[in-house]
C-alpha cells in the first residue's frame, strides 16, 4: 500500500483517537479503585466517579467545540499543545494519603476535589480528543464522514475497560497502574500535540462538505432542527441515567468491584459502536420491540407475587404447568446470575433504542462539535440526576423506576412512529385498540415502579451511603411490636418496643449467633472492650454490662442518627454503666489513626445493603484489626450473604495469621426479632475454643474444607471464585 501525507494523517489521527480513548476509559477503574477504601466502599463511590467523569466530558467536548469555532489555526495549535504540556506535568496520577477524609461527612464534593486535582487535566484533554480530532480528519479529507472515527474511540473505550478486571487489576497494583497509565498518557500527549501542528500547518483546497449519510438535514449548512437538538441532549441522557440506575442496583445487591462497574459501561458503550458504526446495525422495528417487552417482563419481576397470585386465580399458571413452564416471578430475583442478566439485559437494549435514535439524527460534518456537546451535556446531565438531584429528592432509590417508565415510553413511540402508516394500523378503530393495550401495558410498567419503590417505613433517608428506612410491625400482640431498620432490601437490625424486651438482642446478633456466643462466652476477668464495624440499630450494645466499653466504627451519619433516636440500645447500655463510643468514618481509616485498643471482640458487620465492602476483607485490613486486637482476643466475621461464600476468603486470612476458625451458623425460625446468620469466628484463646458451650454452638473449619483463592488484598480481590452457584447450574 502507498502512503501519501494524507494517509499518513489517517492512521495518524485513528492511533491518536484509539489511544486517548483507552486511556480515557482506563484510568476510570483505575482512580475509582484507588480511592474506593477511603470513601466506605460503596456503591455511591463509582457514581460520583462516573459524574465527574461525565461533567469533564462535557468540558472537553465544549473546549473542543470552542477552539474549532476558532479560525485561527496557529492559535488552535498553540492553545493545545500548551494544555497537554501542563497536563503531562500534573502526572503520576495516583493520589496522596492526605486526600484520606478525616470522617464521613461530605463524601460527594470530597471525591470530586479529589478527583480534580489528581486526573482532572488529564482527562480534560484526553475528552476533547474525539471531537478535535474528527473535525481535522474533516479538514484534511474534505468530503468523507469522520463518524467511524466515533465508533473506533468507544472501541479503545471497550478495549480498555475489558482488559482492566481480567489482565490489569489481578496482575499490577494499583499505583503501577497509577504510573502505567501516566506513562501511557505521555505518549499520547506526544501524538496529539504533534498531529495538532500538522492539523495547523494544513490548508484544504476546499472548504465544501458533504452530509453526513445518517443525516435528516436537508442542507449541511443548516441549522439542525430543534427536535434533532432535544434528541442529542435527551436521549443520551435516559441512557446514561438507566446506566448509572442499574450498575447502583447491581453494586447494592452483590460486592462494589471494577467487575460491576466496567460491564454495564462496556454494554453502555457497545450500543455507541454498534450505532455509529452504520445504519444498518439498528433496526428500529426490531430494537424498539424487544426493548418494549424486556422492560415490560423486568416490571412483571419487580411485581414478583402479585404476577404470581393473578396467573393462580386466572389459572395460567396450571396452564403453563402442563405445557412443562414453571416460572415463579417471585423466585427469579433471587438468583443473581438470572437478576444480573436481565438487568444487563434491559440495559442493553434501553441503551440501543436510545443511541440508535440519536444517531438517526445527528448532523453533517461541520456540526460535529456541536453534536458531541449536546451528546456529553446529556450524559452529564443523567449523571446529575442520580447522584445530586435523587439522593436530596427522593428517599429511595425511584431514578431506576423513572427511567424504566421512560424507556418503556419511548420503545412504544418509536413502534408507533414505525407503523403508524403501516397496513398494521391503518384503521382508527386498529390504532384505538393499539393505543388501549399500550396505555395498559404503561399502568402495569408503572405499577411495578409504585410496588417496589414505596414502603411502609416510618421514617427513611438516603445520602451518599445508601437508603435507611426504619419500619414497625406489631404482628397483631402487643408484645410483639418491633421496629426494624433496613439498609435497601436488608435487615440491619431491629428492636422489640415492649419494655421487658426491648434489651433482647435480635435479628443476626442473638445469643445462639456467633457475636452472641463471643461475647457471652469470652474467658477472663470483666470488664469486656469491644469492637464493631458497623454500627447499624446499635443491638450489640445489648451485651455491654458495667464497665464494658463499646466502640462502633460506622461512616454513615444516618446510621448514627437512627440508631441514637430510633433506637434504645445504645442508650440503655449507658444507663448500665457501659461506655459507648461512635466513631464516624470509615473503620479503616480510622483504626488506622488510632492507637492500639487492645480489643477483647472485634466485630466485621458493616456490609451496605447485601454488598461486600471488599476492602474490610483484605489482608491489609486484618493487619489492623490484629493490631487493635488482645493476644486472646476474638475476630467475628458475620458472613450472611444471598450470594457469596465467604469462607474462603476469611479462612485464608485466618491460615495467614495463625488463627484458629470457628462457624457459629443459626437458622431463621420465623419468629419476631430472629434471622438467620453465619458467623466465623478468629482467635488463638485456647480456653474460649475449649468452653463447652463454644464447642456445642460451633463446628470447626479447617483448612482444607473450603476453596483455595488467591488471598484478597487492597489491589486484588477476585467476586467470581466465591459466588454461589444457582441450583440450575451444573458442579
Amino acid at each position: 500500500m502507498q502512503y501519501s501525507p494524507s494517509s499518513r494523517f489517517a492512521w495518524w489521527s485513528a492511533a491518536t483517537i484509539f489511544l486517548g480513548a483507552f486511556l480515557l476509559f482506563q484510568v476510570q477503574p483505575i482512580i475509582s479503585k484507588m480511592i474506593l477504601p477511603w470513601f466506605g466502599g460503596g456503591p455511591a463511590v463509582w457514581t460520583t466517579c462516573m459524574l465527574f467523569f461525565q461533567v469533564l466530558l462535557l468540558g472537553g467536548y465544549a473546549y473542543s467545540h470552542f477552539l474549532i469555532s476558532s479560525k485561527n489555526l496557529r492559535r488552535q495549535t498553540v492553545i493545545h499543545v500548551a494544555i497537554l504540556v501542563i497536563a503531562a506535568l500534573t502526572l503520576p496520577i495516583s493520589p496522596d494519603v492526605n486526600w484520606k477524609p478525616l470522617d464521613g461527612t461530605q463524601p460527594t464534593i470530597r471525591i470530586l476535589l479529589l478527583l480534580a486535582a489528581n486526573v482532572g487535566l488529564p482527562y480534560f484533554i484526553l475528552s476533547s480528543t474525539g471531537p478535535l480530532v474528527q473535525a481535522w480528519y474533516t479538514r484534511f479529507y474534505t468530503g468523507q464522514s469522520p463518524y467511524r472515527l466515533y465508533a473506533l474511540s468507544n472501541i479503545g473505550s471497550l478495549g480498555a475497560l475489558l482488559t482492566y478486571p481480567f489482565f490489569v487489576e489481578p496482575s499490577l497494583t494499583t499505583s503501577s497502574q497509577g504510573r502505567i497509565w501516566s506513562a501511557g498518557f505521555a505518549v499520547y500527549a506526544v501524538l496529539c500535540a504533534a498531529l495538532a501542528v500538522a492539523a495547523g500547518r494544513y490548508q484544504p483546497a476546499t472548504t465544501s462538505a458533504v452530509e453526513s449519510p445518517h443525516s435528516d438535514s436537508e442542507s449541511t449548512d443548516a441549522m439542525p432542527r430543534l427536535e434533532h437538538r432535544m434528541a442529542w441532549l435527551l436521549l443520551p441522557a435516559l441512557a446514561s441515567m438507566m446506566l448509572l440506575a442499574i450498575t447502583n442496583h447491581l453494586c447494592q445487591d452483590v460486592a462494589v468491584v471494577p467487575f460491576f462497574w466496567v460491564v454495564p459501561l462496556s454494554l453502555y458503550l457497545i450500543s455507541f459502536i454498534i450505532c455509529f458504526d452504520h445504519p444498518r446495525w439498528y433496526r428500529r422495528r426490531m430494537f424498539a420491540a424487544v426493548a418494549a417487552l424486556a422492560t415490560f417482563a423486568l416490571c412483571l419481576v419487580m411485581l414478583g407475587d402479585e404476577v404470581d397470585t393473578v396467573l393462580e386465580k386466572t389459572r395460567i399458571a396450571n396452564l403453563l404447568t402442563t405445557v412443562g413452564v414453571n416460572v415463579v416471578f417471585e423466585d427469579l430475583v433471587a438468583d443473581i446470575v438470572v437478576e444480573a442478566g436481565v438487568y444487563l439485559g434491559v440495559l442493553f437494549l434501553i441503551c440501543m433504542v436510545s443511541h440508535g435514535e440519536m444517531v438517526r439524527c445527528k448532523p453533517a460534518p461541520q456540526h460535529l462539535t456541536a453534536f458531541y456537546l449536546m451528546v456529553s451535556a446529556g450524559g452529564a446531565l443523567g449523571g446529575l440526576f442520580v447522584a445530586l438531584v435523587c439522593p436530596q429528592l427522593f428517599s429511595t432509590f425511584i431514578e431506576m423506576g423513572i427511567g424504566l417508565v421512560l424507556a418503556f415510553m419511548l420503545a412504544v413511540t418509536v413502534l408507533a412512529d414505525e407503523f403508524w402508516n403501516a397496513w398494521a394500523l391503518n384503521r382508527l378503530w386498529k390504532q384505538c385498540v393499539a393505543f388501549a393495550i399500550c396505555f395498559a401495558l404503561l399502568i402495569v410498567v408503572v405499577r411495578a415502579q409504585f410496588v417496589t419503590f414505596t414502603t411502609d417505613a416510618v421514617i427513611s433517608l438516603r445520602n451518599f451511603y445508601g437508603m435507611l428506612s426504619v419500619e414497625e410491625d406489631d404482628l397483631g400482640e402487643p408484645l410483639l411490636h418491633i421496629r426494624e431498620l433496613l439498609n435497601g432490601r436488608i435487615l440491619h437490625g431491629s428492636q422489640f418496643l415492649d419494655d421487658d424486651r426491648s434489651q433482647n438482642p435480635t435479628t443476626y446478633y442473638n445469643e445462639e449467633s456467633g457475636i452472641g456466643v463471643a461475647i457471652a462466652r469470652f474467658p477472663g476477668s470483666d470488664p469486656k472492650r469491644v469492637a464493631t464495624v458497623g454500627l447499624g440499630a446499635g443491638t450489640i450494645a445489648a451485651y455491654a454490662e458495667e464497665g464494658d466499653y463499646y466502640c462502633f466504627y460506622e461512616i454513615n451519619p444516618n446510621v448514627r442518627l437512627f440508631a441514637t433516636t430510633r433506637f434504645t440500645y445504645l442508650g440503655d447500655a449507658q444507663q448500665r454503666g457501659a461506655s459507648v463510643n461512635i466513631e464516624l468514618g470509615d473503620a479503616r481509616i480510622s483504626l488506622e489513626r488510632q492507637e492500639p485498643q487492645r480489643y477483647d471482640i472485634i466485630a466485621l458487620d458493616a456490609f451496605s445493603g447485601d454488598a461486600i465492602p471488599a476492602h474490610l476483607l483484605t489482608r491489609e485490613a486484618f493487619a489492623e484489626y490484629v493490631r487493635h486486637l488482645n493476644d486472646d482476643g476474638v475476630i467475628a466475621v458475620h458472613i450472611s450473604n444471598r450470594h457469596l461464600d465467604l469462607t474462603p476468603v476469611v479462612g485464608g486470612i485466618a491460615e495467614h495469621y495463625n488463627f484458629s476458625l470457628l462457624r457459629v451458623e443459626t437458622d431463621d425460625d420465623g419468629f419476631a426479632g430472629e434471622a438467620g446468620s453465619d458467623w466465623l469466628l478468629l482467635t488463638r484463646n485456647d480456653r474460649f475454643m475449649n468452653d463447652y458451650h463454644v464447642l456445642e454452638s460451633s463446628e470447626n473449619v479447617e483448612p482444607g474444607s473450603y476453596k483455595s483463592i488467591a488471598p484478597w488484598t487492597d489491589q486484588f480481590s477476585n467476586l467470581f471464585e466465591i459466588l454461589e452457584k444457582p441450583e440450575w447450574m451444573p458442579e
